[in-house]
């Protein structure tokens, strides 16, 4: 189960569209269960035309998917874009988790302790037990 926090800049977020975006964002958690948490923002823009913004942040634990939808005033529409969006990184994030092929670290030959690092490891250890350092 994730949480859902719906906020609105220069736009009021009714019982309608808080309902249309929790059914539009229950597909999202169909998607990938591991969700604990989305933060949808619709902002309201008046420069050139008016158009409505939609931003949502889903949180996965270990990492944050962010996406953004721009439409002429239709909601529904905005919605629909975001959710295909985030839904392709949520299938991308999933495909990388199970397939395995995230960014590994290779031991280096230069990361290894030699023989005689060691030795002065161990040198400066027995002293450091005898209080002499």
């Amino acid at each position: 189960m994730y949480t859902l926090n719906i906020s609105g800049h220069h736009v009021q977020s009714g019982a309608e569209v808080q309902d249309l975006i929790k059914e539009k964002m229950d597909h999202l958690s169909r998607v990938n269960q591991q969700i604990t948490a989305i933060n949808v923002i619709l902002n309201s823009e008046k420069h050139e035309k008016n158009q409505l913004i939609v931003e949502a942040t889903v949180h996965i634990p270990g990492h944050d998917i962010f996406a953004t939808a721009r439409t002429d005033k239709q909601l529904s529409a905005a919605l629909d874009l975001l959710c295909s969006k985030l839904e392709k990184q949520l299938i991308k994030y999933k495909s990388k988790q199970t397939t395995g092929k995230g960014k590994v670290h290779k031991l280096n030959v230069n990361d290894m302790e030699t023989l005689s690092e060691k030795e002065k490891q161990a040198e400066f250890n027995a002293l450091a037990d005898r209080n002499a350092v």
